[in-house]
């Protein structure tokens, strides 16, 4: 177990200026820290329609509290971890699906490292959608972009990480390729067209390494997920309990790792378009967790799926069958942002966690609602 500290320290370190990643000079700072307590006051909860058509109902954070279905874990696998849940014992939902939760973070990025604990995750589960993303703001989607650090459906093992952005977006396949700085993406990309225009709006997409998703991914602890997003592109890497890398479990990364001991991230999108940058694409970037039921992609695809023989729609499946979501549901331990020192977003008075680094068996606003959370305890994870 890696100890506490409590200042966020800058740390000298050479960022990526290109495709292979030539380094320039630069630091880290952490900037906000999302945990335990303190977690729901910087989220609101979003109740709106499901962007995305699915059979969920979006609650508001007083039915939330109220129904146990947001609060703080108090089991010893997940002490104080956040709970974002799914109702799981209601026979008769609402007209407009099963009750669910979805948070967007109040505060927005832009050049960042975000690195999230995540200890629990709702994947596996037939009709279940969840998602760990970031949310462009300010423009219509997806103007302003999207970057899917987690995300599948059904009983899905591995996860896809997914880039959507405006007409003209396009990645380099950089799949097993070698760069100057000796590191390769270990995941797989299946689609290279970020566009808007790009059938189905799949976006680009990279699938991970290993069991990252789902039930495997639960069993083994969860994982720690660092995401930096700079004007050269965006890398994902996602650490299995077993091999987080210690200055991430301390607290303090250093960009001078990434290429190091961090290893080869899961995913890299690189801006294959010679006249814009990423920055043009993805800004004023949320943080959202939630957890979506159906849903067009489900839907869409239900009876190809392994999850026909259950019920003739998803619809009918998620309505009559509460019981299967009752492990549907998230456990965060925590979520920091660190940015460079000269970012208008500076928040270090907050202590930063340690992580626990040992083995372990189309979007749209709507109504938000945001006041200090109840610290209910949720104790039968």
């Amino acid at each position: 177990m890696a100890s506490n500290i409590l200042l966020a320290l800058l740390v000298s370190a050479r960022l990526s200026s290109s495709y292979a990643q030539e380094a320039s000079s630069a630091s880290y700072q952490l900037v906000k820290n999302y945990t335990g307590e303190g977690f729901f006051d910087n989220f609101e909860f979003f109740s709106g329609h499901d962007p995305t058509n699915g059979f969920v109902q979006y609650v508001d954070l007083d039915t939330a509290n109220q129904t146990g279905l947001a609060g703080f874990a108090s089991s010893s696998a997940f002490n104080n971890a956040v709970y974002l849940g799914v109702d799981w014992w209601s026979l008769n939902v609402t007209p407009a699906g099963r009750p669910s939760t979805r948070v967007e973070s109040v505060d927005t990025f832009n050049h960042s490292l975000w690195i999230a604990d995540i200890k629990h995750m709702p994947g596996g589960i037939c009709g279940s959608w969840p998602a760990f993303w970031l949310l462009g703001s300010g423009a219509p989607w997806p103007q302003a972009g999207e970057i899917d650090i987690m995300e599948g459906i059904n009983t899905q093992s591995v996860n896809k990480m997914v880039l959507h952005a405006d007409t003209g977006v396009s990645v380099f396949n950089v799949t097993g390729q070698q760069h100057s700085n000796n590191t390769q993406m270990r995941g797989t990309m299946t689609s290279l067209d970020c566009s808007l225009d790009t059938a189905g709006n799949s976006g680009c997409v990279a699938e991970g390494s290993w069991k990252d998703f789902g039930t495997d991914y639960n069993a083994a602890g969860g994982s720690v997920i660092a995401t930096e997003f700079n004007s050269d592109g965006i890398k994902i890497w996602n650490f299995q309990r077993d091999s987080v890398p210690e200055d991430i479990a301390s607290g303090m990364p250093s960009p001078q790792n990434f290429s190091g001991s961090w290893g080869p991230p899961d995913a890299m999108f690189v801006n294959s378009g010679n006249k814009t940058t990423f920055d043009d694409h993805f800004f004023n970037l949320k943080i959202i967790f939630n957890t979506a039921l159906c849903g067009d992609w489900i839907e869409r695809t239900w009876n190809s799926s392994e999850c026909a023989s259950l019920a003739p729609t998803c619809r009918d499946y998620v309505a009559n069958n509460p019981q299967v979501f009752k492990d549907a549901y998230w456990a965060i331990g925590g979520v920091q942002v660190y940015q460079q020192p000269n970012s208008t977003c500076m928040d270090i008075s907050a202590p930063v966690p340690s992580i626990e680094s040992t083995t372990t068996a189309g979007s749209s606003r709507h109504a938000r609602h945001r006041r200090h959370a109840h610290t209910r305890r949720i104790g039968t994870l």
